[in-house]
């Protein structure tokens, strides 16, 4: 393989217990068969971390990592990975975000970092150039991820956690300007090795290995992102907010903790008002064109807007309708470090638990009142929010509810109702993560038709399909938002009706799986990296390490009981637009797709195969 100048190949190594600071060497092997990003992390985690341990525990480890596609022109490139053990589900999860910390890390001589120990007192890292030390973060901690970052801004780019990190509530995220690294609790992580904050300043400067392939990808790639209507236009007009009207008439936005298809007041939430009343600003992570992000005036102060799983899950989802009441929430949320999916959920949980009078609280669908106060209690973990603070599964272990409990291996679910696109529920229940809308979603195919948003035909297929390249995303790293422009704006796609494609997907999906293009992504990445990348040689890429990421979780003792989903989304339902989700029928089919046992393990073959393991 010829010499990437794009890349470091070095990873930073940090043991915050006993000081040791040191290289770890990335080798060509591992470069191809990983890409970078979280196939790289989760390579360095199982050759380092020992089985069974404690995500709070100094023996955890946490990687955060950047891609090929860093400090380049390439579409959403800006992003990076961070990797670990959550305190939430207990097992290997994987979290993407923006900002310019990873650029800067990457920029001071680093693809990475992988972190182990524990401080003995609050402290942060800083890296400049190839100067690392270890600093005391004494008066720092307590700051919310704003003033933190806004106080140190001289120093660099920062990662950084809040209170709700510092106090290990179980879903805390880790910040990057005002972007988050949210979901499975990562943020707890580093609070609990009393690390408040990384910070990066670098001078290194980077240029693809094949300039002229790369050049001529990126145009391409560049032409098709503009020319795609939804990373060309309506992202950028309307944000992900844009779901809020797709999803909320088609029985998937989830309502009233997912008891109800529908909401009477979804127009007071839509994009489109966002747009029209709250003065709408564009931005976005660094070097991206899509620029999907957006500044508000909310209340007269300017803010950003919420995404639209912060809309669904603290607005439908709590039978809330006040969007100038969400943002605020969303500030907060950021402020704070916590998780808004998580967060939403669980108080969603709680209310109605307390309806069912299973829990004393003084929460209730539709009152607003409460929850300004109870997401500071949640993040300091003062009263009831000390009990909100360990998510859905440890609430509803302690007091029942479980059929209603919306999570998938402890992980809250994300704001997409399986019984109104029941492929959804078999990407939620095979996840890696748990129940994350971000590995293998099927919603958009079945939203949009192209896979019958009910029924199991085709869905084993195409789950597969998009949980390996979106798993080849993540290591690049590209956003996903990518995969619309790169897979839909091919000639073979576009040139083909709806019908027939339709027919195509769900009665032949073994071959029009086999049929996507992924040039766009071998282009790129061989222009990148400066060896060539075939389609199939991709496509294994993103096989490994969704394999890869199953094969340390089976470690930890995951299997077929654990693929499931809530209780109640496995029974008929009673309410008009949504359909039962067939999760046994589409999962024997996945795992004979999988190559795992009936008991959803990876069989030692296909794990030679790949060559996780010798």
């Amino acid at each position: 393989m010829s010499k990437a100048t794009i890349v470091n190949n070095k990873v930073l190594y940090v043991n915050l217990s006993s000081g040791l600071i040191s290289t770890i060497e990335i080798g060509d092997v591992e470069r191809r068969r990983y890409i970078g990003g979280k196939g790289l992390a989760l390579k360095l985690m199982h050759d380092n971390i020992e089985q069974g341990v404690d995500p709070l525990s100094p023996q955890n480890i946490l990687i955060m990592m950047t891609g090929p596609a860093a400090g380049t022109a390439a579409p959403a490139g800006g992003r990076f990975a961070i990797v670990g053990k959550s305190p939430l589900t207990g097992i290997f999860v994987s979290s993407f975000v923006g900002g310019r910390f990873g650029l800067s890390l990457k920029k001071a001589g680093f693809d990475g970092i992988m972190l182990t120990g524990k401080a003995d007192k609050p402290s942060y890292i800083r890296i400049n150039n190839n100067d690392v030390s270890i600093c005391d973060a004494s008066d720092l901690w307590g700051m919310d991820t704003y003033d933190f970052q806004e106080a140190r801004k001289e120093d660099g780019d920062w990662v950084v956690i809040g209170p709700a990190g510092e106090n290990l509530v179980k879903y805390a995220v880790i910040a990057s300007d005002k972007r988050v690294a949210a979901r499975a609790g990562l943020g707890a992580v580093m609070g609990s090795k009393n690390l408040k904050g990384i910070v990066a300043k670098g001078s290194s400067k980077f240029m693809p290995a094949d300039p002229e392939l790369f050049k001529k990808s990126l145009k391409i790639a560049q032409k098709k992102v503009l020319a795609h209507d939804n990373t060309g236009r309506a992202l950028r007009e309307l944000g992900t907010p844009q779901n809020v009207r797709i999803y909320g008439t088609t029985s998937i936005m989830p309502v009233r903790n997912f008891s109800k298809p529908s909401f009477d007041r979804l127009e007071d939430i839509s994009a489109e008002k966002i747009r029209d009343e709250h003065k709408v600003k564009n931005h976005g992570c660094t070097g991206c064109a899509i620029k999907c992000g957006r500044y508000g005036n909310y209340g007269g102060k300017k803010m950003i807007s919420p995404e639209y799983e912060t809309i669904a899950m603290m607005g439908p989802n709590l039978m809330i309708s006040d969007i100038t009441k969400i943002a605020g929430w969303n500030e907060k949320l950021n402020r704070l470090g916590l998780d808004s999916i998580s967060t939403g959920s669980t108080i969603g949980f709680a209310m109605e638990l307390t309806e069912k009078g299973m829990m004393d609280t003084p929460l209730a669908f539709g009152d607003s009142s409460k929850i300004d106060e109870l997401l500071d209690d949640i993040a300091n973990r003062r009263g009831l929010g000390n009990e909100l603070a360990e998510g859905v599964k440890r609430l509803s272990d302690k007091y029942g509810g479980k059929e209603f409990a919306n999570h998938v291996k402890g992980l809250a679910l994300a704001a997409y109702d399986p019984r109104g696109c029941t492929g959804q529920g078999l990407g939620y229940a095979t996840a890696n993560a748990g129940g994350s809308q971000l590995s293998g979603s099927t919603h958009a195919t079945e939203v949009n038709s192209y896979l019958h948003p009910h029924g199991t035909r085709a869905k084993a297929h195409f789950v597969k399909l998009m949980q390996d390249v979106t798993d080849v995303v993540n290591s690049a790293i590209f956003c996903i938002q990518t995969e619309y422009p790169f897979l839909e704006e091919n000639p073979a796609y576009k040139i083909t009706p709806k019908p027939v494609l339709q027919f195509f997907m769900r009665n032949f999906p073994a071959l029009a799986a086999a049929t996507v293009d992924l040039s766009d992504y071998c282009n790129l990445l061989s222009g990148l990296l400066g060896f060539k990348i075939k389609h199939g040689e991709l496509y294994k890429v993103g096989e490994r390490i969704f394999n890869l990421e199953r094969y340390l979780n089976c470690r930890e003792g995951i299997d077929r009981k654990d693929d499931t989903l809530p209780e109640n989304m496995l029974k008929t339902p009673t309410e008009e637009g949504w359909a039962i989700v067939k999760l046994d029928k589409m999962l024997k089919q996945y795992y004979r797709l999988r190559g795992w046992d009936k008991n959803g393990q990876p069989k030692t073959k296909l794990l030679e195969n790949l060559l996780i393991i010798r």
